[in-house]
């Protein structure tokens, strides 16, 4: 497997996100079902038109979006604090999906940069 690095630079996801300031990265993140249907919304185009896992990953941080492995979970994190936000499946993108289109590489481990 390939670990994918952060590709650009970009505004914190917090100043964009409904539900406003993510200032701790809690040990089991939440977002309200509301919630978490628009984030999953502002995030689908991305998943829809990515052809590989730099693309998509490269989409997402241009919108202070990063994707990081948690467990054994894909999960979505804020890139300038990386606070973890939510789980993929919980935003209701199927991760399973995403590995038979871009095939087996996966972002990087969240541990390794102390999230």
């Amino acid at each position: 497997m390939i670990a994918l690095q952060d590709f650009s630079r970009a505004a914190p996801v917090s100043t964009t996100l409904p539900f406003g300031t993510v200032t701790a990265v809690p040990a089991q993140p939440m977002l309200n079902c509301a919630s978490a249907a628009e984030l999953g919304q502002q995030l689908a185009a991305d998943f829809a038109a990515s052809g590989d896992w730099f693309t998509l990953c490269r989409g997402l941080r241009r919108k202070g979006i990063c994707l990081r492995m948690r467990e054994a979970d894909l999960w979505v994190y804020d890139a300038f604090s990386l606070a973890a936000i939510s789980s993929c499946e919980d935003l209701g993108i199927d991760t399973d999906e995403l590995e038979l289109r871009f095939g087996p590489s996966q972002p990087q481990q969240a541990a390794a940069h102390g999230a």
